[in-house]
């Protein structure tokens, strides 16, 4: 398992229960723990190591429906007191959670992936001289051949400051497909059903795994995937690779956007309920700092945040 999915497991488990998770929701959450067997297993890690009253998240297991569980559990996570007691009794979950991460950590890096943990980025300097810069909880792959240097994206975002070399093409590939450098710098970031490239310097040929290309100009941002190729028409290259710089640069976001980029620099597992997720945000603010951050979003806009233990930070609308 990685720290990604062990959150995501988290999350699910409090989208489920906190009882307004329709039909739709209850599809997504079938999808997501049967596309791959680490979902399945950081879903069954979670289920055994509740005890009390999340025993009932135990029947999800045996027989995929969450709403047979949550019937149960429903009343757990409504606000004030009850929602305070459910998520007290779950902060030895999240703290189960946390552990497997760390584990997963070390297997990675044993298995020769280079991988960054939360709120720690990182300048790796490449035998063919060219530099990559990691974003905090990221991991990937080199596979550097006589042909080719490939470095594979498997979470998270990185820039590359790539060295040229006419025999060697230099390419960030991610399972949505590959940004192909033909000038010196850009950003590859990985999203759950999509992949973003924003050029820093000079030019990139993006090229989905389907076949669908597109060369981007400086300054110029795309994301792509399976559904094709799609420019990101008014967000600037240089604001999707502040992180780089320790901040986010928001011109008109979703606050669930800006939640996705502090995420890697939390301890504490993140929820941002859906009515909040739609607020719109603008604004700078410090990754390294994201108490900061969240306190300046609290101060703007209708929020309201709960902490349980350092553990757990839940955001609503208020």
């Amino acid at each position: 398992m990685t720290p990604e999915i062990d959150r995501q497991a988290v999350q699910w488990m409090l989208r489920l229960t906190a009882g307004d998770a329709d039909a739709a929701e209850q599809l997504r959450f079938q999808q997501w723990r049967q596309a791959d067997p680490a979902h399945a297993q950081a879903w069954t890690t979670l289920q055994e190591s509740v005890a009390g009253p999340l025993q009932a998240l135990r029947a999800l297991g045996a027989t995929q429906t969450p709403d047979s569980a949550g019937a149960a559990l429903r009343g757990m996570l409504v606000r004030g007191p009850s929602r305070r007691l459910f998520l007290g009794k779950t902060l030895a979950l999240t703290g189960v959670a946390v552990g497997a991460s760390w584990l997963g950590a070390q297997q990675w890096q044993q298995r020769g992936d280079l991988v960054t943990g939360t709120a720690e980025r990182r300048t790796l300097a490449l035998d063919d001289g060219s530099q990559l810069q990691l974003n905090a909880d990221s991991r990937i792959r080199l596979e550097f051949t006589s042909a080719v240097r490939r470095v594979r994206l498997l979470h998270g975002a990185l820039i590359a400051a790539v060295a040229p070399d006419e025999a060697r093409p230099f390419g960030v590939s991610t399972d949505d497909g590959t940004a192909w450098a033909l000038g010196t710098r850009y950003m590859v970031q990985k999203e759950s059903d999509h992949s973003v490239a924003a050029v820093l310097e000079h030019t990139v040929r993006v090229r989905t795994r389907n076949g669908a290309t597109e060369q981007l100009a400086q300054g110029q941002a795309a994301a792509y995937g399976a559904a094709g190729i799609r420019r990101l028409e008014g967000t600037p290259a240089n604001a999707l690779a502040a992180w780089e710089a320790g901040r986010i640069d928001v011109l008109d976001a979703s606050l669930e956007e800006v939640a996705s980029a502090l995420r890697p620099y939390m301890r504490a597992t993140l929820h941002v309920s859906d009515a909040a997720g739609r607020l719109r945000v603008q604004g700078v603010f410090s990754l390294d700092r994201p108490d900061e951050a969240w306190a300046a979003l609290a101060a703007t806009l209708p929020l309201r945040i709960d902490h349980y233990g350092g553990l757990l930070m839940w955001v609503d609308r208020a």
